[in-house]
């Protein structure tokens, strides 16, 4: 087995399994629950962490388009490990270069994207001019296990944190990559029937029945939020 990053997906969901906050109004009690996420990101410690491009879109680029480096560019379809000091990483998953980029470190994170070979050279040449760092990992969709294998090889990434989306997260399950899932249970229960939930997997690419998981702990937080560590199975 060709060496890859230990994945432990964090997600913060309803009793119901969704995941979209939005949704979930904006009352003091609610943005209270919520910031328990970011707490209990910061006590594992770990310095790489990976979303979707819709999350990544919504949450920290804010719909910014992509930008494309004027006049003719020529780029091959290497991969581009940027100069940088940084010691964490800000990971997207971005098959068509969609997110607009502006500068390479986000809250101090070196941001890494994952493209396929079909993006525009523009694009390339704008991540390399503002030394964003970018690994390609398929020609139409994105190889998960090839894009994991790069991550170690290239950046020396042990462990990654998945946070999200719902269909990068179940892409992730899917292929059997995930090593660990916490899951904060918020005492809200949504009740929308389209949100997303924490693993969506079309019927199409899924493969098999259901992931066994394994308890592992079970601790009560402030404000009745449990914080639910599972293993996953791999027979």
């Amino acid at each position: 087995m060709k060496k890859r990053p230990y994945v432990i997906c964090l997600m913060m969901t309803s009793v119901d399994g969704k995941i979209l906050t939005e949704q979930w109004g904006n009352a003091p009690a609610i943005t209270k629950l919520l910031k328990n996420f970011e707490d209990t990101h910061e006590t594992f410690g770990i310095g790489a962490w990976i979303v979707g491009r819709a999350t990544m879109e919504k949450d920290f680029t804010k719909g910014a388009s992509p930008v494309l480096k004027k006049g003719h560019q020529e780029v091959s379809r290497e991969d581009f490990v940027a100069g940088h000091q940084s010691e964490t990483f800000a990971i997207a998953i971005d098959a068509q270069g969609k997110l607009g980029w502006k500068k390479a470190t986000m809250h101090g994170d070196h941001v890494i994207t994952i493209l396929t070979t079909q993006v525009e050279d523009a694009y390339l040449a704008h991540l390399q001019d503002i030394g964003l760092s970018y690994i390609f990992a398929g020609e139409k969709g994105i190889d998960l296990a090839i894009a994991l294998e790069k991550l170690y090889t290239l950046f020396n990434i042990e462990k990654l944190m998945l946070e999200g989306g719902g269909h990068i997260n179940g892409s992730f399950l899917n292929e059997g990559l995930i090593d660990e899932f916490h899951q904060l249970l918020l005492p809200i229960a949504d009740g929308t029937a389209q949100t997303a939930t924490v693993f969506d997997i079309d019927e199409k690419a899924k493969r098999g029945g259901a992931t066994l998981l394994q308890l592992e702990d079970v601790k009560k937080l402030d404000d009745d939020v449990l914080w639910l560590k599972y293993k996953v199975s791999k027979s």
